[in-house]
C-alpha cells in the first residue's frame, strides 16, 4: 500500500503574532456579520489600523474583486496578465492552501518568510493597540492591512485585492474612489464581481438578493463594474440595481470576448486547457494586424474557469484603455496561461515505492453545490475513463448534501475524510448514499487525512 509522508508547517514568528487575534475562518463567521446591518463587522477598527499604518489602501491604484465563486482565480489571472505586460502587481486572496504567506504575493510570488516576519514585527504595536482598543480586531482584518502596507512599500503599480466574505463590510471594503482625496491614478480603478449563489447566507443575510446586495457593497460612485457571467437572473438583477445607483458603467465579458475549449490535456507536473479566445467589437480592433481568433492554454481548468477567463480579459481590456496601455493582446494570452492557484483542480503526479508509478492527485476546493458540480465535470473531461477515488471533507456549516449529490455525477468511489472544524466523515457518507440510492459501492470513513488519501489511492487502482 502506499505510504504517504505528513510534512509539518513551522509557525513563524509573524504568524504567532496574528494566532493572538480571533479568526473566524477557524470558528465560523457570526450571522450577519458580511451584511450592512448594525450586525456587520465594524470596518471603524479596520480604519484605525490602517490610520495607524499610514493609510496605504489611499495610495494605490486598485481592482476589488467579489463574488461567490471563481474570486480567486479571476484575481490571479488579472493579476498575472498585468505582470505579463510588465507592470508591478500584488495580488492579495484567501484563503490559502499550505503558508499564510500564500495571501500576499508581488509579481506571482509570494512574500518571502523573513520579509513576512518583518512586515508583521514592524506592526505589532499598531496592532495590539487596535486590538487593545477594540477588543475585536480579527485576523482577517489585520493580514489586509498588512498586505495592503507591503503593497504600498513594495511601490506596485496595481493591487488586485480580493474579498474576502460578502464585500460591503468587508475588510478589504476600504478603497477610495479616484478623486481629489488621494493622488493622482490611486484609489479603486475597477471593481469585479463574479457568479454569485447561495454561500455564508446566515452571516450574509438570507437569500440571493441580499447576498447580492452585500458583494455590491464594494461599488463605488462612477467606478466601473465587470459583472461576471451570473447564473441566478435575481442576483443579476440586484448587481445591476445596485450599479445604476451609483453611476458604474457595467462592463459584460459576453459582450466582450468568446471562449471556446479545444480539450484538457494531461502534461507533465499538472494539465493545461487549449482555448480559443476571441476578441469582440472594439477589443478586436485594438491592434494592427490582430488576430481574429487568439490561442490561449489554461492552467486553470474547466467550463468554470472560462467564465472566469472572461472576466479577467475584459477586465485587463477596462484597464488597457485607463491608464494601463502596455497590456496588448500577447500580455493577456501570457497571463493566462501563467496563472496558478493551489487547490484550483491542482494536478499532483506522484510515484510510490513498491512499483506503483504514476498515480495522479487532483486537489481541489469546491465547498458548494456548483463548485462541486463543476470539480464533477472537469474531472470527466480530463480524465475520462479513469478509476477515480474521491476524498471529501468539508467544513460542519456547507451544504454537505448538495455537494455529496453534485459529486456523484464523476462516479468515483467515495472515501470520506475529517479535519478541524469539519463534517463528521459518517455523515458525509450518509449524504453521500442518500445521494443515489441505487448505487449499492460501499463509502469508507476515515477520521484522518491521510488514511482518507492512502485508501483513495488504493482504491483509484482497482
Amino acid at each position: 500500500m502506499p505510504q504517504l509522508r505528513t510534512v509539518p508547517t513551522p509557525i513563524s514568528a509573524g504568524e504567532e503574532v496574528l494566532q493572538q487575534l480571533v479568526d473566524f475562518e477557524r470558528t465560523g463567521v457570526p450571522a450577519g456579520a458580511g451584511t450592512d446591518t448594525n450586525r456587520g463587522f465594524d470596518l471603524g477598527r479596520m480604519r484605525k489600523l490602517l490610520a495607524r499604518l499610514g493609510n496605504p489602501q489611499d495610495a494605490l491604484p486598485v481592482v476589488h474583486v467579489a463574488g461567490s465563486k471563481g474570486k480567486g482565480s479571476v484575481t490571479a489571472m488579472l493579476a498575472a496578465i498585468m505582470h505579463a505586460a510588465g507592470y508591478r502587481v500584488g495580488a492579495y486572496i484567501s484563503p490559502h492552501v499550505i503558508t499564510l504567506r500564500e495571501r500576499i504575493s508581488v509579481n506571482s510570488l509570494p512574500i518571502s518568510l523573513s520579509a513576512f516576519d518583518a512586515l508583521v514585527g514592524g506592526a505589532a504595536e499598531d496592532i495590539g493597540a487596535v486590538q487593545q482598543e477594540e477588543a475585536a480586531l480579527s485576523h482577517f482584518e489585520a493580514m489586509t492591512a498588512l498586505a495592503l502596507r507591503h503593497f504600498q512599500q513594495e511601490q506596485v503599480d496595481i493591487a488586485v485585492v480580493e474579498a474576502g466574505l460578502g464585500g460591503a463590510r468587508d475588510a478589504t471594503n476600504v478603497f477610495p474612489a479616484p478623486g481629489s482625496d488621494v493622488p493622482r491614478g490611486a484609489g479603486l480603478r475597477l471593481a469585479i464581481i463574479t457568479a454569485v449563489g447561495l454561500e455564508h447566507q446566515a452571516a450574509l443575510g438570507g437569500g440571493l438578493t441580499k447576498i447580492a446586495a452585500a458583494k455590491a457593497g464594494i461599488l463605488k460612485p462612477g467606478v466601473p463594474l465587470v459583472l461576471g457571467r451570473q447564473p441566478e437572473p435575481d442576483a443579476a438583477a440586484a448587481l445591476r440595481e445596485a450599479a445604476a445607483a451609483l453611476g458604474c458603467p457595467v462592463l459584460e465579458p459576453a459582450r466582450t470576448v468568446e471562449l471556446e475549449s479545444r480539450g484538457i490535456e494531461l502534461e507533465a507536473g499538472g494539465v493545461r486547457e487549449a482555448v480559443a479566445l476571441r476578441l469582440l467589437g472594439e477589443s478586436a480592433g485594438g491592434e494592427p494586424g490582430a488576430a481574429d481568433v487568439l490561442e490561449a492554454r489554461l492552467q486553470l481548468v474547466g467550463a468554470h474557469q472560462l467564465d472566469n477567463a472572461a472576466a479577467a480579459v475584459t477586465a485587463a481590456l477596462a484597464l488597457a484603455r485607463d491608464g494601463f496601455p502596455r497590456i496588448t493582446h500577447a500580455a493577456i494570452l501570457a497571463g493566462l496561461g501563467a496563472a496558478v492557484l493551489p487547490g484550483r483542480f491542482q494536478v499532483v503526479r506522484r510515484a510510490f515505492r513498491g512499483g506503483v508509478q504514476d498515480t495522479l492527485l487532483v486537489l481541489d476546493g469546491a465547498h458548494t453545490p456548483a463548485a462541486a458540480a463543476a470539480l464533477a465535470a472537469t474531472l470527466r473531461r480530463a480524465f475520462p475513463d479513469a478509476a477515480l477515488a474521491l476524498v471529501v471533507g468539508m467544513a460542519a456549516d456547507k451544504d454537505a448534501a448538495g455537494i455529496m449529490a453534485a459529486l456523484r455525477r464523476a462516479a468515483p468511489a467515495p472515501i470520506a475524510g475529517g479535519l478541524a472544524r469539519a463534517a463528521a466523515p459518517g455523515k458525509l457518507a450518509a449524504y453521500w448514499q442518500a445521494a443515489g440510492m441505487a448505487d449499492a459501492r460501499p463509502v469508507r470513513s476515515r477520521e484522518l487525512i491521510k488514511a482518507s488519501v492512502t485508501a483513495a489511492l488504493e482504491a483509484a487502482r482497482c
